[in-house]
């Protein structure tokens, strides 16, 4: 996903995820305002390059800007809709702070999913017109980490045709093996694995795949992985080995595997 550089208005810069179908007035508008605000900035750099929250934002504008097209062209069951979670006693003061501060406002209410959920079903639903929009967001915006822990092992195998880096840590320090692992996704763990990912380092707290199998009490997927060379003993950051990993997290099953392949 590409990426664009925003100049804060107190000298600062900012790396923030150019959304795809985006339009060009609303990205104006939001890159202005957030150039010009600096504490909205703060507060947008922590998600700025996440994936996930990028694209919640990004559906979260796709469906306020059909309801405001709707409202803008005189829409009676829409505007009736929206008047009447104007009176709702949960959402009437919401509704009044983004009257009187506006995008400041906005910004403050996209991040809630839950909010935005609870408006939508008192809208009547996710509009049906826009299921195709955001449905193209969800692909355009989807990562090998993210394919990974899903388990779309097509994703996948087109992030590697297209070679990108297999063993790159998202902005958690997770790589998508270690994604796969801990999602305990079996067919993706092999594909990645027989395409040359790193098991011995999964995490930037220096995980192996061996450890996130022990630690998420994933039998099969520890099995394969001794079975392809993996090192029991290897230690992590914090000087813990998968079987001590297993062991804190209560893992019973992984824990009797990992002594009978000489943990200790």
């Amino acid at each position: 996903m590409a990426t664009e550089t925003l100049k804060i208005s107190d000298g600062t810069t900012m790396e923030i995820c150019k959304l795809p179908d985006v339009d060009d007035a609303t990205w104006a508008e939001v890159r202005a305002y957030v150039e010009s605000n600096p504490e909205t900035a703060k507060t947008l750099k922590s998600f700025a390059k996440n994936p996930d929250a990028m694209r919640g934002w990004l559906q979260t504008q796709a469906i306020a800007e059909h309801y405001s097209n709707k409202m803008a062209s005189g829409d009676t069951p829409v505007q009736d809709k929206v008047k009447s979670l104007e009176k709702d006693p949960e959402l009437a003061s919401i509704f009044e702070d983004i009257k009187k501060n506006g995008m400041e406002a906005v910004m403050k209410y996209y991040q809630d999913e839950e909010l935005m959920l609870k408006i939508s079903q008192k809208m009547g639903g996710l509009p049906s017109e826009l299921q195709p929009a955001l449905r193209k967001i969800e692909e355009t915006s989807l990562t090998l980490h993210e394919a990974a822990k899903k388990g779309d092992l097509a994703a996948v195998q087109q992030f590697l045709d297209k070679n990108k880096p297999l063993d790159a840590q998202d902005f958690k320090g997770i790589t998508p093996l270690g994604y796969a692992i801990g999602a305990n996704r079996i067919a993706v763990v092999k594909k990645l694995l027989d395409s040359r990912a790193n098991p011995y380092a999964v995490d930037s707290s220096g995980n192996s795949g061996l450890h996130y199998a022990a630690g998420y009490g994933r039998r099969e997927l520890l099995e394969y992985l001794l079975k392809v060379g993996a090192n029991v003993s290897q230690p992590n950051a914090q000087g813990m080995t998968p079987l001590a990993v297993a062991t804190q997290n209560r893992q019973e099953a992984t824990i009797q595997i990992l002594k009978a392949h000489g943990a200790q």
